[in-house]
């Protein structure tokens, strides 16, 4: 049974197929099963529903896109242009290709914003085709009509048209954007409609590789009338209306069609879920990036939130200072705690810790009480605060804990990775680059978009040239295309931006080695989380030295702690080491350095929290940071018992080191050790930090007297 397309002038877009309803206590997703196919343009709606077809970064300006609003995975253009599409296209000597079906979801948008929309209406029987359908129309935003039988009962049929207003609606792939964008490159390049669509900035990764492949099935004689794929297209009939969040329910519809499916990555999983608190305030820190406009924080391009390695926990792009699961991690440790990871800085790991632990603990940290009366009710469950957890939260209401997030936590986070001084000089050489980045053909376009712009360009990038290089290995004929030069464009570019920063971070643009040498260790998540953590102890001693405290004060503190770190970095305080390079551990490059752990994996940020520690104890440092801590000897606790994990670690590594050298017996490798990871210490606490060998020596005879012992040296505020 096929209808036409009936005098619609308000909508012009349509599907028509199998109508139903998937429904369950969460909501409701209604659906067309139809399919688009390829062949002659023309006005058939399968043939139209090729070209409504969109991935996200088509419907919505990705530089203006809110975190909570990412829909999708990246999509891997390089993958879509030497594998599905010749996959789809020819013919296959193990039998025929099938792809499933792809899942769209038709969302409001003005003007490429996501919007909300019109509330449906009741249903109505009208006349249309020759048929009568029982219809419900939202605005002039989209309507659906299903068959009726004569006596006005839906036909068991179930046939069913979906209608749409292509400028307040659009139909956004959900699952299977690979398939899809395979299928919407091959129907562009066959009707040259590359220029004129919002997706023409990646074009040069397709139109060459179609052309082939196209060529090809044409000398096979394949018929590409009859290349069709199955699409389901869903709407949410429950969620018009100006207070509904259909965007919020694609991104949770995306979570669950991919749950079984192959595993997004970890950073995709943070973007999309709002199944952990946690996502959601990680996800804040990155929409106050995107917010900010006076350059007080890093630019959001220095953080990468777009690898699709699924287990990515590094940065992988030179470019980046950071990425999205340190984020994750500082929100964690922060906000979750435990607390005794906070409070105890030998704690290594958190270990196997109770959820409710946590939810204690982010309870207290973000003052939820004061947020909430005793008892609310939001989306049909009745929510208390004294229950509000990382995975039971109220997320109608989810706005006010994420503003009390961003106004203390999250910009305390913030203020310490933007303003502490190696990170502040990698952002001001990464906007350097940008500043002087000259756009003036499609590989420089594209080379620039990698690094600033398009969300997973530097991937397909990457994996383009890794597949130009094979094939050319191999002796194939290849082209240096557009994509190949603009991965080569990024290669120069590295050289210039690690000139640039050295000159923002060393005052000497030929310091080249000693700056890369440094940012080795500071952009590590081990350094990075090390850092947080210094900030929740400190806090930590704040609040039992005080017996309360205000969180709002939390941005002020972080404010002065960064500026008693810059304090001594800063070489104006006339000593002969320069101390921008002081977590440098190659030997290399300087002597006698504190860092000499030998795996920088991120649960290594314990220790890096003692040196940062260290850091503030210096004269310098200290003067700012004192107003915040009533009693200095309560902090000079912690930095010795921080002290001691270290020397212990630096032991456990010495005896590795020693088994090796036969002429010290078994029995005096601890010893030993011991000896020459002392002196290795003191040494650098000597030449970095201003601690004279004696004060060392009597603390080191000291630490052994009691579990929390006391640093037994005067104030270094008081040191030569």
């Amino acid at each position: 049974m096929v209808f036409g397309s009936g005098k619609k002038l308000t909508f012009r877009d349509y599907v028509q197929g199998t109508w139903g309803s998937f429904t369950t206590p969460a909501g409701k997703v209604d659906y067309i099963m139809t399919k688009a196919r390829l062949g002659e343009d023309s006005e058939d709606p399968e043939r139209q529903l090729t070209k409504s077809l969109a991935p996200v970064r088509e419907v919505m300006e990705v530089s203006d896109m809110d975190f909570n609003q990412l829909l999708q995975r990246d999509l891997d253009d390089h993958r879509v242009a030497v594998k599905l599409i010749p996959y789809l296209l020819k013919a296959q000597q193990t039998g025929p290709a099938f792809f499933p079906p792809i899942v769209a979801v038709l969302l409001p948008f003005r003007n490429r914003r996501p919007s909300s929309f019109p509330k449906l209406g009741e249903p109505i029987v009208v006349e249309d085709d020759e048929a009568r359908w029982l219809q419900e129309r939202a605005g002039d935003s989209f309507q659906v009509q299903r068959l009726l039988r004569s006596d006005n009962q839906l036909h068991p049929a179930s046939v069913g048209k979906l209608w749409w207003n292509s400028t307040q609606a659009r139909l956004v792939v959900l699952d299977g954007q690979h398939r899809a964008m395979a299928l919407i490159a091959i129907e562009r390049t066959m009707t040259n409609g590359w220029q004129s669509s919002s997706g023409a900035r990646f074009r040069s990764f397709y139109e060459h590789q179609v052309k082939q492949v196209l060529l090809e099935a044409k000398q096979e004689g394949i018929d590409l009338n009859k290349v069709e794929i199955p699409v389901t297209v869903c709407w949410f009939p429950e969620l018009t209306g100006e207070d509904a969040k259909p965007h919020d329910a694609a991104r949770k519809l995306f979570v669950d069609v991919n749950n079984e499916a192959r595993q997004p990555s970890q950073s995709r999983i943070i973007l999309l879920s709002d199944a952990e608190l946690s996502n959601v305030l990680t996800r804040r820190l990155l929409n106050e990036l995107r917010g900010e406009t006076d350059g007080s924080y890093i630019p959001l391009y220095a953080v990468e939130y777009d690898n699709p390695d699924a287990n990515s926990t590094r940065p992988a792009r030179w470019s980046v200072m950071t990425n999205i699961h340190l984020l994750k991690s500082a929100v964690d440790t922060c906000i979750f705690g435990p607390r005794d990871y906070l409070k105890d800085v030998t704690k290594k790991s958190k270990g196997r810790t109770k959820p409710g632990d946590r939810d204690r603990f982010m309870r207290e940290q973000l003052n939820i009480p004061d947020l909430f009366p005793s008892e609310f009710e939001d989306g049909g469950f009745t929510y208390h605060p004294d229950r509000i957890g990382n995975t039971e939260f109220p997320l109608g209401k989810v706005d006010r804990i994420s503003d009390r997030f961003a106004e203390t936590w999250g910009r305390a986070i913030l203020t310490l990775l933007s303003k502490t001084a190696p990170y502040a000089a990698h952002s001001r050489a990464l906007r350097k680059l940008n500043e002087s980045w000259h756009i003036d053909d499609t590989a420089m376009t594209l080379a620039h978009d990698a690094l600033f712009n398009g969300v997973g360009v530097f991937w397909t990038l990457k994996d383009s040239y890794d597949h130009y290089e094979e094939r050319k290995s191999r002796g194939h004929s290849v082209t240096k295309s557009d994509v190949i030069r603009a991965w080569e464009a990024l290669d120069r570019r590295e050289s210039e931006f690690e000139a640039y920063r050295a000159q923002e971070y060393l005052d000497n643009d030929k310091s080249i080695k000693q700056s890369n040498s440094a940012y080795s260790v500071f952009n590590t998540h081990a350094c990075q989380l090390g850092l947080v953590m210094t900030l929740g102890s400190l806090w930590e001693l704040r609040k039992s030295q005080l017996g309360w405290v205000n969180i709002y004060d939390l941005p002020a503190f972080a404010e002065d702690m960064t500026k008693g770190i810059n304090a001594y970095f800063d070489q104006k305080h006339g000593r002969a080491r320069d101390r921008r390079l002081a977590f440098i551990k190659d030997v290399s490059v300087i002597t006698n350095p504190l860092n000499r752990i030998d795996s920088m994996e991120t649960s290594q940020a314990v220790h890096f929290r003692y040196f940062w520690m260290q850091v503030l104890d210096t004269p310098m440092a200290w003067q700012h940071v004192s107003p915040w801590i009533k009693n200095q000897q309560d902090f000079k606790l912690l930095l010795s018992a921080a002290r001691e994990n270290y020397l212990k670690l630096r032991e456990n590594q010495m005896i590795r080191a020693l088994k090796n050298d036969p002429n010290i017996p078994e029995k005096e490798l601890q010893k030993e050790a011991r000896k020459k990871a002392s002196l290795l210490l003191k040494r650098a606490l000597r030449d970095w930090f201003y601690l004279p060998e004696e004060y060392y020596d009597e603390w080191f005879r000291s630490i052994g007297t009691s579990q929390n012992a006391l640093d037994a040296s005067p104030s270094t505020s008081n040191a030569p």
